[in-house]
């Protein structure tokens, strides 16, 4: 085996050894967030990034209306003041499947994050105000489903022997719902980019998320899920496009779940600007 291939064994089982250290869902909880840290650039409207994916479904206990996903996430600086920076995070998530027709979208899912970072000597300090809500798509549903919950994080980025590392932990609790029996939740994700070239590098990454609930309400116990990836990422000139593998366990993959689906997924996104 020649060194660079020792580089990269050594690299995703690192990786995967770490996401799995937290409990292994979906992008509803513990999914998309805004990033962990950015730059110093004072101003109004300081920084904007965006994230395009499409990833598919394959084993685990997937069923008609789970072929496909798509996720767009915007994230943006509102102000950053030097020490502080007020961000807007939004992401609409699109599940796709083929229970009625050949492409048949079946669930769209919000999600807005409200985000005041602290710029600390190391990482940053957050306090955010996070709202979900959930919608199926041409199918009956009467009783909306949408959490809303407050809460605090700490995000860092470092280096460790030429791999970029992004952590981020969050605790919150839930301050209105409608049609869930959530009470909070506490998530951690960890990504991983190791250059092996000047435009392509390995990534490797995942999250695990916790969720009490109130058991009166559907007679269930606490939720578990996470997720873990590895795949490639390519940098072009204004954007970046990675091409990844993942596990997934999703806590409630319809509206309200009384076990955990869990899936392999392939799948690619564009970002820009690179993080």
């Amino acid at each position: 085996m020649s060194s660079v291939q020792g580089q990269v064994v050594v690299f995703f089982t690192a990786c995967f050894l770490v996401t799995m250290s937290t409990t292994v869902q979906g992008q509803l909880l513990g999914g998309p967030k805004p990033q962990t840290t950015a730059p110093k650039r004072e101003g109004v409207l300081s920084a904007f990034r965006t994230i395009f994916g499409i990833q598919t479904f394959a084993g685990g206990n997937v069923d008609t209306g789970f072929d496909w996903e798509s996720d767009l996430s915007v994230d943006f600086d509102m102000v950053d003041f030097g020490l502080v920076r007020i961000n807007t995070f939004g992401s609409i998530e699109t599940v796709i499947g083929s229970e009625f027709r050949p492409v048949d979208p079946n669930q769209n899912n919000y999600t807005v994050d409200f985000t005041v970072f602290l710029r600390l000597p190391r990482g940053e300090l957050a306090a955010m105000f996070h709202h979900v809500s959930r919608h199926l798509v041409d199918r009956p549903r009467r009783r909306g489903v949408s959490w809303n919950m407050v809460g605090l994080a700490y995000g860092d980025r470092f280096s460790v022997r030429g791999v970029s590392i992004d952590a981020w932990v969050r605790g919150m609790g839930t301050v209105g719902r409608a049609g869930v029996d959530y009470k909070g939740q506490i998530e951690a994700h960890v990504n991983a980019v190791r250059p092996i070239s000047a435009r392509v590098s390995l990534i490797a990454g995942g999250y695990g998320v916790i969720v009490p609930v109130q058991s009166e309400i559907f007679g269930r116990t606490q939720r578990q899920g996470g997720r873990i990836e590895s795949g490639f990422r390519w940098k072009a000139g204004v954007a970046a496009l990675d091409v990844f593998a993942s596990w997934e366990r999703r806590i409630d993959w319809v509206t309200i779940a009384t076990t955990s689906a869990h899936w392999a997924q392939l799948g690619f996104r564009l970002m820009a600007p690179v993080p």
